[in-house]
């Protein structure tokens, strides 16, 4: 699941990158990239965020990995139309197709990744690191890189090779998952109960329970600034607007901009397979705060190296080793953000995918607040237009999370009214093992929330 995860993060982060090259092209000396990416960015994200709660609902009722099956093809007819045109109204179809991969995959992946890790906390972080270490290394490092490369040698027939990426997804998917079925394990975990009927009202009280309102508004500031930053930086970086008084806005090549996007993957990465071997250390705010912290830092540190980075080298150099550090500080949010939402589906086990999907909803959400702030700030000021939305953000999403860390007990006391089922740490703060007895843990291992 993860290698098969890996190859369609790839070949949706080529597709990505290569129509950010292809507007570029079709917009350049008349201004109007940022607001041309900005509305594909967002059907691409409105396909995700309406689409991901209900192929996650399909997941939990008919199985995960039928579900999975969906992203490649979805993604692959997308990305053979793309290779097609160059009318902006088709393009917008082709991204709510390759929306629809994501809101597929995702939720499946996600609710399968929950169900297979429920009795072991530090198995969890170390899979949730791994998945994001996975989506973040194809969507960030090799998928940028390799698109940049197939740009420049290829141009718009990359769009067909791309194909292939999402065919070797598929066939990963379709004959390296492994599913157990949904009776099978009721029957371990506890007493099998009727099939429910799907109602809206039921996700309703899902989507709008406390704990996901409290989860909720520091993931969607995180992923707008996020967001904002991925989608339109390689645009100015490129040059498609000219500012000389800021060095980030000089033009680069597009093989040097996914080469750069692969060093920022590379120095993430490692952040994440850290932060997974810590996880079980820490609170999951403490996590969150750090990251949101660290993005004030790189914030500052991304000012002084667009107005100062001319003046000196050594300068350069060690605003450079400061934005490593502050990376690889940040990321431990995205595990952290992972790791919550896994608590919240402790208490909803018959709706696993279907709570998971919410992490595509907030993301994609945020993704498309994003693109439309950084639309207006990029046209505005350029890099520093970015910088000045990300203060904005970052205020909304620090002033959420210290709500959020207020209640954290929310997410670990008692579970969730829903789908029968009982939560992990329900059975560890009673002193007895989980259901089935399957990866028990002492008592004092489980119990950081509390001190």
């Amino acid at each position: 699941m993860l290698v098969a995860t890996f190859v369609l993060r790839v070949s949706t982060a080529v597709t990505g990158v290569m129509l950010v090259f292809l507007i570029d092209d079709m917009t350049r000396y008349r201004g109007t990239g940022p607001g041309q990416i900005s509305l594909l960015t967002g059907g691409f994200y409105a396909t995700e965020l309406t689409g991901a709660v209900l192929f996650g609902v399909l997941a939990d009722r008919y199985g995960r990995k039928a579900i999975m099956l969906l992203g490649p093809i979805f993604g692959g007819v997308a990305v053979f139309l793309t290779g097609l045109t160059t009318q902006l109204h088709l393009l917008f179809v082709t991204r709510l197709l390759e929306g629809g991969s994501t809101a597929a995959s995702v939720p499946s992946t996600l609710g399968f990744i929950a169900a297979e890790t429920e009795h072991n906390e530090e198995l969890r972080g170390r899979v949730v690191s791994l998945f994001e270490f996975v989506s973040l290394g194809g969507m960030l490092a090799v998928g940028p890189a390799l698109g940049g490369l197939l740009w420049d040698a290829l141009g718009r027939t990359a769009f067909f090779l791309n194909c292939f990426f999402y065919l070797t997804a598929l066939g990963l998917y379709a004959y390296g998952v492994s599913e157990v079925p949904r009776s099978e394990r009721a029957a371990i975990s506890r007493p099998a109960v009727a099939p429910r009927r799907l109602s809206v009202a039921h996700y309703w009280r899902i989507a709008s329970s406390r704990k996901v309102l409290l989860f909720a508004p520091t993931w969607l500031a995180i992923n707008a600034i996020l967001g904002l930053w991925a989608l339109h930086a390689p645009l100015l970086l490129k040059g498609n607007l000219v500012d000389p008084d800021q060095f980030l806005m000089s033009g680069v090549s597009a093989t040097t901009i996914g080469i750069g996007e692969a060093v920022v993957a590379v120095i993430f990465g490692a952040g994440l397979l850290f932060w997974g071997t810590v996880y079980a250390k820490f609170r999951r705010t403490t996590m969150l705060l750090m990251g949101v912290g660290s993005l004030v830092v790189l914030a500052v540190d991304v000012v002084a190296i667009n107005h100062l980075g001319r003046t000196s080298v050594p300068l350069l150099i060690g605003l450079g080793i400061v934005a490593v550090i502050g990376l690889f500080v940040m990321s431990g949010a995205t595990p952290a953000a992972l790791g919550l939402l896994a608590d919240v589906s402790e208490g909803f086990e018959d709706d696993r995918s279907a709570i998971m999907g919410l992490y595509s909803v907030f993301l994609g959400l945020g993704q498309v607040i994003g693109a439309a702030v950084g639309a207006w700030a990029a046209s505005w000021k350029g890099i520093d237009g970015l910088v000045v939305a990300t203060a904005i953000l970052l205020a909304i999403g620090m002033a959420a999370l210290v709500n959020l860390r207020v209640h954290e007990a929310d997410f670990v006391d008692g579970t969730a009214s829903g789908s029968g089922g009982g939560s992990i740490r329900v059975a560890i703060r009673a002193n007895m093992p989980p259901p089935g007895g399957v990866g028990t843990r002492p008592r004092e291992a489980a119990t950081k929330e509390d001190r």
